[in-house]
């Protein structure tokens, strides 16, 4: 193991105060009130980061072991460094000077700022009780493990989530989808009540802090202001409304056609999907088919590396398969925010895992490319929505026309119905998305404001206003907590939403201003380094140096704005 720079500059230290005693004893250390704001703030934050950075990286590798082999020792480590990170940034006499140093406003340089500002939002959280921050760790914890483990079962037969996709997917059998469905739902039976003391101690937490509730506190803490989110999710909903509208019917007569059931006896166990967040499959041609015999890997390594992107690295570090015992979801990660990024999949040969991989390794691209000279606290993506968003879109590529065409090689004579039926279902996807999105959003914003009420009736509310949905026998079943965003990463899925916009305006401006194509929807950046190189310089590259909004007028010439996802995906 390495010894830190920290723990070599303390022996150092100790060595030379041996040998030169008298020396060192006589030196008058400067005083903290002598040194600039600049110099106090370098001193403070050097101090925080030889604490911080251990616990993350400890953290951040236990993590990986339990979410890859659902070792309860892993959990139990990673729970253990995640309590001392509490401990750390409960820390008030360190917040005192954070918020004395942020108050003072003197502190010109803006990469010191922008540290000062990222150390208060990382601080203010634990000012109020890290004891009851613990017990959240903890519970939060317990519940990913219960996900990890959970497989459905359906008569004698134990299903991971994959076996239930599949089926979902392929089934025209109505009482074999109902199972299914209702199997994997199960874990939301398990979890509920976990996810209510949960959502009761987050907003004990946030009220201590002087915040209404958890909802408002994370989104403050995110740089997003909870009017301005709302009132960008209603203008998307009155944009999208219509044309879903007219995309549901479509769908619900296709459903009805293949299970042999009438309209009115649809049910959520009928559209392809657990929580028909995805679109379900309209064409007469089959896009799993497009991948059913190709290496994913491979097409992925093709991809990034047409754009100067190498993944090579990223990929011998992954965990890209199904096995007993691990995560049956996808996440990449950077495990020390600097070389160490790593992804986790469970492949299958077809469109969902293709989709699925390209996105994460849109991740993993992102952390790799952050600069260099980017320091600790700032070595990370501006926010959860611009990585999201470049991650969303790459993830789309796979059903990108050009893509099919160029990267993927289909002949010319089968290339016009394909490329005609991926941007269909490219379209339908979008929608579908946002849509859910909807509902995601709004459902947190009710469940941390009253969290006392029928959240099942809440949940399927939502879900019938925003998807069109007929709900289940039940309206107070507790499907809500089977989806795991909701638990383990709270008020985070707006980010997907917003990231959609932001990808839609890149994708734009990229189509415009580097590739000069007049539609964006006909290229996929395959081949082009000059993509790549933008990419890394404009995204990439500056890490978290600039807030969102910032990043997206540096990137694009202009604030976040809905246009361009309504040009891309609602336009016809």
């Amino acid at each position: 193991m390495k010894i830190s720079g920290f723990i070599r500059g303390i022996a150092v230290m100790l060595t030379f105060a041996s040998v030169f005693p008298v020396r060192a004893q006589s030196e008058k250390p400067t005083s903290p009130a002598a040194l600039t704001p600049g110099a106090q703030f370098s001193a403070l934050r050097d101090e925080y980061v030889s604490k911080f950075r251990p616990l993350f990286e400890k953290s951040s590798l236990a993590w990986w072991e339990a979410n890859t082999t659902g070792d309860k020792k892993a959990f139990e480590r990673r729970t253990e460094a995640e309590k001392a990170i509490v401990d750390l940034h409960a820390d008030k006499a360190m917040f005192a000077k954070i918020k004395t140093l942020k108050d003072g406003g003197q502190i010109r340089d803006p990469k010191l700022a922008r540290e000062l500002d990222v150390m208060y939002r990382s601080f203010l959280p634990g000012q109020a009780d890290p004891d009851l921050l613990k017990k959240i760790v903890a519970l939060e914890s317990e519940v990913e493990e219960t996900f990890n483990k959970h497989r459905g079962q359906v008569g004698d037969k134990t299903l991971s989530e994959n076996d239930i996709r599949k089926i979902l997917s392929e089934t025209k059998d109505s009482k074999e989808a109902e199972q299914a469905w209702k199997a994997y739902m199960e874990v939301g039976t398990n979890v509920a009540p976990k996810l209510k003391e949960l959502v009761a101690l987050r907003n004990q937490n946030a009220r201590k802090l002087g915040f209404t509730n958890f909802f408002q506190m994370r989104l403050t803490l995110q740089e997003i202001d909870e009017k301005e989110l709302l009132h960008l999710f209603d203008e998307l909903d009155n944009l999208t409304r219509e044309p879903f509208t007219v995309l549901k019917k479509e769908i619900d007569s296709a459903r009805a056609a293949k299970f042999g059931i009438k309209i009115e006896d649809l049910r959520p166990w009928h559209f392809g999907d657990l929580f028909f967040q995805e679109a379900p499959e309209l064409e007469a041609v089959n896009l799993d088919d497009l991948y059913k015999d190709k290496d994913l890997v491979a097409l992925a390594k093709k991809y990034y590396e047409g754009l100067g992107m190498n993944v090579d690295d990223i990929l011998a570090r992954s965990d890209l398969y199904e096995k007993e015992g691990k995560s049956p979801h996808a996440f990449s990660a950077n495990l020390n925010r600097a070389d160490d990024v790593r992804v986790l999949c469970n492949l299958e040969k077809n469109v969902y895992w293709a989709d699925t991989l390209f996105h994460e390794l849109g991740h993993a691209v992102y952390d790799k490319y952050i600069g260099k000279d980017v320091p600790f606290l700032l070595h990370e993506p501006s926010h959860s929505l611009t990585t999201e968003g470049y991650a969303m879109m790459v993830g789309a590529i796979v059903k990108n026309e050009d893509w099919l065409q160029r990267g993927l090689e289909v002949p010319k004579d089968k290339s016009a119905p394909l490329t005609q039926a991926a941007r269909r279902s490219l379209r339908a996807e979008k929608l579908i998305f946002a849509r859910w999105s909807q509902v995601m959003t709004r459902f947190e914003q009710g469940m941390y404001s009253n969290a006392d009420q029928d959240l099942g009736k809440l949940w399927w509310d939502l879900k019938r206003k925003y998807q069109l949905l007929n709900p289940p026998e039940s309206v107070s079943r507790p499907d809500y907590a089977a989806k795991i965003h909701i638990v383990t990463a709270p008020v985070y899925y707006h980010s997907y939403l917003m990231g959609e916009l932001f990808a839609c305006q890149v994708h734009a401006y990229i189509a415009a201003t580097l590739l000069k194509v007049d539609d964006p929807r006909k290229t996929s950046f395959y081949g082009s380094k000059e993509v790549g190189n933008y990419m890394r310089e404009r995204i990439f590259g500056p890490g978290n140096l600039y807030p969102w909004n910032d990043l997206t007028k540096f990137a694009t010439g202009e604030p976040l704005t809905p246009k361009y996802f309504v040009k891309q995906n609602i336009s016809p």
